[in-house]
């Protein structure tokens, strides 16, 4: 992080510290709520740590070597998609910013840090814990070089992007709604300036990598009212769904669906040549 980024950053923590003062937390995260796909700032105040926990003892050797570095480990959602290093050796990359006495950050898209998508990373959170390059126990104090394990849920932002999927976490038989804003349209010239009963959408279900179901074709798709998007005034479009339900009469015995592809398809409109500019609806399967 640059220097002036960090200074109106550091700037944003003092105006907010009187609503952190009361609930301070080991590891927090800035926006909240959060963008999956978008920049995050991670911060970790060993203030809040206690030696001894597990086996850590960061804490007391930051109050006796405050300018030390200190390395981020991470692994849920997922490892870092570049990697922790080694216990002994952390990689570079993961060095935290000392942004105050005893408080740490990382900056990153989480989306392309862990490598995971939105729904990943919103119903697993970030667990984690800070350390010394060598995480192994330091000469002259007790416990490991590290603090004790933490955890923050990182609660998603609605979405005010061209296109939208709510609910965040779905399973198959959960309703999903996805809504389409035409106004920000600006890929497809074709698709712009949509009358209120222009817009329609195609659907393909996945249940694995080498099995899916077309709902309809693509040249059938207008022809299809269920496949019609709800006009919400202002070029916006709205449709809501059952995944399972849907393609029920698809599916063979025991298949689940793994994943809703989808894209917008509007009457008279052709897209280039070349693979159909698919959206993904992941969606969980909790037994």
């Amino acid at each position: 992080m640059n220097k002036l980024k960090t200074h109106a950053l550091f700037a944003s923590i003092a105006i907010a510290s009187g609503a952190f003062t009361a609930t301070a937390q080991k590891v927090y995260v800035l926006p909240s709520p959060t963008d999956a796909s978008s920049e995050m700032t991670l911060f970790i105040d060993m203030n809040q740590s206690e030696d001894g926990i597990q086996n850590n003892g960061l804490s007391g050797i930051i109050d006796a070597h405050p300018d030390t570095a200190i390395f981020l480990w991470t692994w849920d959602p997922s490892g870092p998609a570049a990697g922790n290093g080694d216990w002994d050796n952390s990689a570079s990359h993961q060095q935290l910013t000392k942004v105050g006495p005893k408080l740490y950050s990382m900056s990153f898209i989480p989306t392309e840090y862990y490598g995971v998508d939105g729904p990943q990373l919103f119903a697993r959170g970030i667990s984690c814990l800070a350390k010394l390059q060598n995480g192994m126990e330091a000469e002259g104090f007790p416990f490991e070089a590290k603090s004790e394990d933490m955890h923050v849920d990182i609660i998603p932002k609605l979405c005010d992007a061209r296109l939208c999927v709510f609910p965040e976490l779905r399973e198959p038989d959960d309703y999903v709604t996805i809504t389409y804003d035409n106004n920000k349209e600006t890929i497809y010239e074709g698709l712009q300036g949509m009358g209120e009963d222009d817009c329609y959408i195609y659907l393909l279900g996945k249940v694995d990598a080498f099995t899916s179901y077309e709902l309809t074709p693509e040249n059938e798709v207008v022809l299809n009212p269920a496949l019609k998007l709800v006009s919400m005034g202002d070029g916006k479009f709205r449709s809501t769904l059952i995944p399972e339900d849907i393609f029920a009469p698809m599916l063979a015995e025991g298949e689940s669906l793994n994943e809703i592809w989808y894209y917008i398809v509007r009457d008279g409109f052709t897209y280039p040549p070349g693979p159909p500019p698919f959206e993904i609806i992941p969606l969980l399967n909790c037994e």
